[in-house]
């Protein structure tokens, strides 16, 4: 019987188990944009950082609950243990009789500053969650990004590799043909056997790079290792040149900045905190209601079922702590506001450099982009040269050497133009927009 009971239990979770490991292990094929929202709901580091909004969420619960009725009950018996009572100048006696009784309390605050003032901190404290959310989820935005684009960035460097290698191997062939035919020299061949070895060592090197950069992406998007993973945007997409002359004519809007609103909200937060203990002076008005119901009674019952209680607490006196508490929070909210002036001349000192980077890569780009065209002609115009007999396979590799070196510069250019423009797109926080 047990054994059947197992039988069935693992055929139920086995394909539960399946499906789950499908789901972390599925092959992904991601746009740039599909791969930011894919990060924004997976990535583990986003989650910790919005579970604290949920935490704040409980502490404004909490502080509401300080200002509702507060009811409590307790059960009460007490024994004498028949001791009996003489009253003087009497021989009679009177046997005290056990008390039981249950009573019911409820206090009500009925005005406090400081619990309105708490529950304004308290949701000012949960929109500082938010916002840090924010600034976290733009922090990941640009990972992702660059993660991106390096990738691109590297596939097209190791495809302009392989294509060079296929090149040269047919050139090695050729070179060994003629060396055969004895219309070249043994040397001519040792040097393009050389430069085939150095271009297969490159494109090794190349791939691992590329799969580095791949684990680094699916750690960022929450992946499991080894899931594969799919870039369907092309990097021809992100390098349209009126897209960087738009960002570098943009108007900086402070306002929008997510490290900047975080420093006003703080601020805020900072002034309702001075608040809270200038309130600390003011009167607490509150109300207390019993209700006792006798189980056991003495014989001589004087105690009133029902009982009502309104207290005023005036603070009058505290060795100037109250004083000196105020006085810290001044301090703290002058220190916050001096740090909002000095963070916002920090930013717009930022936006200029970033611009200034921006518009150096865009000239480099547009450089190496000419570069490029001139190297490849070259290249080309040396093979045929070189199948003509009329350049030294030296001259052949030079210039291919050349044509690769012009390439790479091209890549890191591209990629130095694109993280430019990621930086200066987070700095106006907008990443999210494509």
């Amino acid at each position: 019987m047990k054994r059947g009971v197992f039988i069935i239990l693992i055929a139920i979770l086995v394909p539960c188990l399946s499906k789950a490991q499908e789901t972390t292990t599925s092959p992904q094929s991601l746009t740039l944009q599909q791969a930011v929202d894919f990060a924004i709901e997976h990535n583990k580091e986003l989650k910790v950082s919005q579970m604290d909004i949920q935490l704040k969420n409980k502490m404004i619960t909490e502080a509401i609950s300080e200002g509702l009725p507060q009811i409590s009950g307790d059960l009460n018996y007490s024994t004498n243990f028949k001791y009996k009572m003489s009253f003087p100048g009497s021989s009679q006696t009177t046997t005290l009789k056990d008390q039981s009784s249950l009573g019911v309390s409820v206090n009500q605050l009925l005005f406090n500053g400081a619990w309105i003032l708490g529950i304004q901190t308290s949701k000012i404290a949960k929109q500082i969650s938010s916002q840090q959310v924010d600034v976290t989820e733009l922090d990941i935005k640009e990972t992702v990004y660059n993660s991106y684009y390096t990738i691109l960035v590297s596939e097209r460097l190791m495809k302009i590799v392989e294509q060079n290698l296929e090149n040269m191997s047919q050139i090695q062939t050729h070179t060994e043909n003629m060396y055969k035919a004895g219309t070249a020299e043994i040397t001519d061949v040792d040097q393009i056997r050389i430069t085939v070895g150095q271009l297969k060592n490159s494109l090794l090197a190349m791939q691992r790079t590329v799969d580095v950069n791949y684990n680094l992406l699916r750690l960022q998007l929450g992946l499991a290792a080894g899931t594969p993973i799919t870039l369907t945007d092309q990097l021809e997409n992100f390098l349209k040149e009126e897209d960087f002359q738009k960002l570098v004519n943009q108007e900086f809007d402070l306002g929008q900045n997510a490290q900047y609103k975080l420093m006003e909200t703080q601020e805020e937060l900072q002034k309702k905190m001075v608040g809270l203990k200038k309130w600390a002076y003011a009167p607490t008005i509150s109300a207390n209601y019993g209700y006792t119901y006798k189980i056991l009674k003495p014989s001589l019952d004087f105690s009133p079922k029902h009982s009502a209680t309104v207290t005023m607490s005036i603070p009058i006196f505290s060795g100037l702590q109250r004083k000196a508490q105020l006085d810290q929070e001044k301090i703290t909210l002058e220190q916050t506001t001096l740090n909002k002036s000095l963070l916002s001349d920090q930013l717009y000192l930022q936006e200029e450099q970033y611009k200034f980077a921006l518009k150096n890569a865009l000239e480099d780009y547009q450089l190496q982009n000419e570069n490029i065209q001139v190297a490849r002609k070259v290249l080309e115009n040396y093979q045929h040269k070189y199948n003509a007999g009329t350049v030294s396979s030296l001259d052949l590799t030079q210039a291919n050497n050349n044509y690769l070196t012009a390439e790479n510069n091209y890549t890191s250019a591209c990629l130095t133009l694109l993280q430019a423009q990621t930086q200066l797109k987070k700095l106006y926080n907008e990443l999210n927009k494509e």
